[in-house]
């Protein structure tokens, strides 16, 4: 990939990152059971699109925003673009629609963490896909 304005030590580890995931899916997972629910309550046929939008906008919207989920905010990483500067929404789009087709099994999990462990920059196939790393805040 080449070189990043980041040292290696400022790279999120895969521990950080598998932390930030517990949290965020347990997060998402949570808030968008409870949209889903009250949406439900008033229409079922879009209880189930409530939940899809609820769940992946958890990751996209903060992302483009600010650069982070809750869960990267609690264990304290970030995504930035590989320039070092602050991750564009379709950036923030391109990493989480990889993240949603690579966590629909165990396996493709598992996956993901032997990708970011061997990257030169600690980068999942959705970072390389949009041009984003993970850093230590």
């Amino acid at each position: 990939m080449g070189s990043t304005p980041y040292a290696q030590s400022q790279l999120a580890s895969v521990t950080a990152r598998g932390g930030a995931w517990l949290v965020d899916i347990v997060a998402s997972v949570a808030v968008a059971a409870v949209v889903s629910l009250a949406v439900g309550a008033v229409s079922d046929g879009l209880a189930d699109l409530a939940f899809l939008l609820v769940w992946v906008g958890w990751y996209i919207g903060p992302e483009a925003v600010w650069g982070l989920t809750l869960g990267k905010w609690i264990v304290g990483i970030e995504v930035v673009g590989t320039d070092g500067e602050v991750v564009s929404a379709g950036a923030a789009v391109a990493r989480n629609v990889t993240k949603i087709v690579g966590g629909a099994s165990l396996l493709l999990i598992l996956a993901g963490v032997v990708f970011i462990a061997d990257s030169e920059n600690n980068q999942r196939l959705g970072d390389q896909f949009a041009d984003t790393l993970v850093v230590r805040v």
